[in-house]
């Protein structure tokens, strides 16, 4: 299988961000992140430099990224640069679907909502990795990183149940998330080659 070049993947990113009006910052220098790593840190929810090392995280329409785009580490693979990019879209969908104020008192308000929108932008991943090998995710692989958005096992359980019904649908070839789309598009147009099963 063909590995994204570094310039695929920030030409994927800059394409991206152009089609949800989005804009990366780097989360490592941020303030804010920062800021939000310490409080998290004190509340007992998440180590700060986890936080700040391992989770992409966005706000608003600023996605805030703990790497170079393009450049990979052992956290962050280019393809996973790739995917982790449709993830955080989705999330952008979900905020221009919902609206501002609904979209922050569903996420925050909630931790069994927050769970729900985490796996719906979960199933960017499943549908971007299926696209790319034909194979699909399991779902507690996707929903171990929900312990550190505050959600509990119930929250947890009902997420894994979403991903996994979800996985059937994208195993016969559907594609439903808004970012999926725009980056499947993309992908089918300029990057191809990535793509190890035939289309």
């Amino acid at each position: 299988m063909i590995d994204p070049t570094p310039e695929q993947v920030q030409r994927f990113w800059k394409y991206m961000m152009a089609r949800f009006h989005a804009a990366v910052v780097d989360k490592r220098n941020s303030f804010e992140m920062q800021a939000l790593a310490a409080l998290l840190g004190k509340l007992g929810v998440m180590a700060p430099t986890k936080f700040l090392q391992h989770y992409a995280t966005t706000i608003g329409r600023r996605i805030y990224v703990p790497f170079d785009i393009g450049v990979a580490t052992a956290d962050w693979g280019l393809w996973g640069q790739m995917m982790v990019c449709a993830h955080e879209c989705q999330h952008i969908h979900q905020l221009d679907w919902l609206g501002p104020l609904r979209f922050g008192w569903k996420y925050l308000g909630s931790s069994a909502t927050r769970a729900v929108l985490e796996a719906e932008a979960y199933r960017c991943q499943l549908e971007l990795q299926h696209w790319r090998t034909g194979e699909i995710i399991p779902a507690e692989k996707l929903t171990a990183g929900l312990k550190g958005y505050g959600c509990n096992d119930a929250d947890i359980q009902v997420a894994t149940r979403i991903i996994r019904e979800a996985s059937e649908s994208v195993r016969r070839g559907a594609i439903t998330n808004a970012a999926s789309h725009v980056a499947i598009e993309y992908l089918n147009d300029y990057a191809h080659e990535l793509r190890a099963v035939p289309g």
